[in-house]
Parts: structure tokens; C-alpha cells; sequence
């Protein structure tokens, strides 16, 4: 039997051990691992798609998923990203070219994936896998209307009449180099007013004649449903935003079925597929999971389970 002395130090030994192994598995046992954190930025197509990449690994692997959705833009998910408070989160490359790397879109558009893969590896310890294969490039869109009658087929037919035209802009779009502070220097446009509005908003206010010109998003379904005439960037400012899924590498190292599970994804997402996906919730108000759910069986990409 121990006496006092011994029992208060056998307990402060088994409460150092416990302290061991708690540290242990929080800086990456297998068994702390096991589950990958799935981000995503704060609108419709972005919380689609990362239930699209959280369904599909629980389906395919044994990882847990913690869905960590809605986060805010792109600088708030890059950092949770890069400081580990999150594993995965869907990213565009025009984004990552422009708003993260701050690098100049190059010359062969073609370029611009192997380019960010290439940086996000070095600086970051972040792979971009295979993208899903839709392109949301932002695009100025109008109704189809005012188009019509004033003859606005491309971005540079808004010149003329730019000053007397009210627009709305996501705040991102308002202030990011790839949004209006570039294309108004590339185009030469400066427009009366500019409002700063959420993207359901924002739509609505262009359906309800409240401005004149938004930063639409060409896989986004409300584009069709309210009438609205995307223009075209003859001016080629818009470099791609192909969508994909982008993760630490460091997971995808412990977990390679990660890996295996999300390029089951790769190339099988079309802009219409988005646009119907996007309309759905958006629209339809139904829940993104649903709707991710049921594009997964349509494809065969998970099996269908009874309700």
C-alpha cells in the first residue's frame, strides 16, 4: 500500500502521462486525423460545392468530415486554410491568381492552374486538385431588355453611357484587383454609382430596375430565371476561375483516399450543372446538402440510400 507521498507522486506521473498523450494525438495521430475540416466562402455555389467534396469523401473513405461552411470571402478562408483551422475548401483559379498571389494573369491563359498549383505549393503546403470542370468567371451582366434596346452586346459597349449607369458589386468584386478597380482601368468605364450589396441582393435589385449593371457570376442560375444578359469581356480581362478543390498537403499525405475520393469529382461538374445546382437553392430554397446529395447519385458517384 502507498503511503501519501507515493500516491501524490504515482498521481502527478499518470496525470503527466495523460498530458503526453493528449498532446501526442492533437499534433497528428492517427486517430486525431481522422477527421478533415471542409471550408467554404460565404455564397450559394461555394457551400454546394463543399458538400459536394465532404459527401464524397465520407462516401469513399473511412475520414470523418467537419463541415466548417459560410466562413466569409476569400482572404478569411485562406488564412483558416494556411493556419490549419481548416483541411480543404473549394477555390477558383482566378482568385487565388489575383486576390492571393497578386500575380499578373499571364499571357497563355492555359497557364494559370499549373501557375497557382506551383505557388500554393511552395508558399503555402496547399495542393489544388483536378477542378471540378465549370469555369464561375465573374462577368457584367444587365437585363436582357436594356441590353436589347441599347445595343449592349460587350463590356465595352457600356462606355458611352457608363457615367449616367447606377451598379451594384459584391464588396469583393468592389475592391479586388480582378473586380471594378481593374476592369474599370482596363475598360476605361467609371460608373455614376456604385452600391456595395450581398449577392442575393444584388440580383434583385437589377430584376427590380434598382441599378443598371451587377457583378453576376456565369454559373450562377438567376442569371436565366430573372432575365439577365451576361456581357461579353472583349477586352479579355477576366482571367478563368476554374473551380477546385484546394487542401493542405499534409492530409493528403496521412489520408491519400482524400485525395482519391475528391478527383472523383474531377471534371464532372459542367457550368449548366452548376447553374441548375445554384438555382435550386438559391431559388427553390432548398438545402445545399440536398441538393449536393442529389447530384452525387445522379452521377453515380454515391450510392443512393433509403429514406
Amino acid at each position: 500500500m502507498l503511503n501519501p507521498r507515493s500516491r501524490r507522486y504515482a498521481t502527478a506521473v499518470l496525470v503527466l502521462l495523460l498530458s503526453v498523450a493528449t498532446f501526442s494525438g492533437c499534433s497528428g495521430s492517427d486517430q486525431e486525423t481522422a477527421t478533415i475540416r471542409i471550408g467554404s466562402k460565404n455564397f450559394t455555389e461555394q457551400i454546394i460545392v463543399a458538400e459536394l467534396m465532404a459527401q464524397i469523401i465520407e462516401e469513399r473513405s473511412p475520414v470523418k468530415v467537419e463541415r466548417t461552411l459560410n466562413l466569409g470571402g476569400t482572404a478569411l478562408c485562406h488564412l483558416a486554410l494556411v493556419n490549419a483551422e481548416i483541411d480543404a475548401y473549394p477555390e477558383y483559379t482566378g482568385t487565388a491568381l489575383l486576390a492571393v498571389l497578386k500575380q499578373q494573369i499571364p499571357r497563355d491563359r492555359s497557364g494559370v492552374l499549373p501557375l497557382v498549383r506551383q505557388e500554393y505549393r511552395d508558399q503555402f503546403g496547399v495542393e489544388w486538385l483536378e477542378p471540378f470542370g465549370f469555369n464561375n468567371t465573374y462577368a457584367l451582366t444587365v437585363r436582357q431588355d436594356t441590353a436589347r434596346d441599347r445595343g449592349w452586346r460587350t463590356i465595352s459597349d457600356l462606355k458611352p453611357e457608363a457615367e449616367t449607369l447606377k451598379a451594384a458589386f459584391t464588396a469583393e468584386f468592389a475592391e479586388r484587383p480582378d473586380g471594378y478597380p481593374g476592369l474599370s482601368t482596363r475598360y476605361g468605364l467609371t460608373f455614376g454609382a456604385v452600391r456595395e450589396m450581398d449577392p442575393g441582393l444584388m440580383y434583385s435589385a437589377i430584376r427590380e430596375h434598382e441599378v443598371d449593371v451587377i457583378s453576376g457570376f456565369a454559373t450562377d442560375g438567376r442569371i436565366e430565371a430573372f432575365r439577365l444578359a451576361t456581357l461579353d469581356d472583349d477586352q479579355q480581362f477576366f482571367p478563368p476561375y476554374l473551380a477546385a478543390p484546394v487542401v493542405r498537403r499534409e492530409v493528403l499525405v496521412r489520408h491519400p483516399e482524400v485525395r482519391e475520393a475528391l478527383l472523383a469529382l474531377a471534371g464532372r461538374v459542367s457550368d449548366g450543372d452548376m447553374q441548375d445546382m445554384n438555382y435550386q437553392v438559391d431559388q427553390d430554397k432548398r438545402s445545399p446538402a440536398a441538393v449536393a446529395r442529389d447530384f452525387l447519385i445522379s452521377r453515380n458517384l454515391v450510392r443512393k440510400t433509403d429514406s
